[in-house]
């Protein structure tokens, strides 16, 4: 009787193992997935707001964005990567900072 009680036990035993495997596998993908529709939406945002910004026709949004941009962009390196788009803070560097 012993034997068949730890035999069970051990059988238990494995079948947690192997549903926190299949769960922590499930969680993984599943965020994986999150992540890639989340960078789906980012490119998407950023495609349609170029656009608009590039069509001449959103030129009271691209100022309010640019504005929004030179207040809470510090890192030089983000600044730069603006540099050949519509949102160029060059021309508001100088005035970075003093506010």
């Amino acid at each position: 009787m012993a034997d068949t009680i730890s035999q069970k036990l051990e059988l238990a035993r494995l079948r947690e193992r192997k549903a926190r495997a299949r769960t922590a596998r499930l969680r993984r993908s599943l965020d994986q997935s999150n992540r890639r529709t989340r960078n789906q939406v980012k490119c998407t945002l950023g495609a349609a707001t170029l656009a608009l910004a590039e069509s001449g026709k959103g030129e009271q949004f691209v100022v309010g964005l640019r504005r929004w941009l030179d207040h809470y962009l510090t890192r030089p390196e983000d600044r730069a990567v603006l540099r050949h788009t519509p949102f160029s803070l060059e021309t508001l560097e100088v005035d970075h900072g003093s506010q």
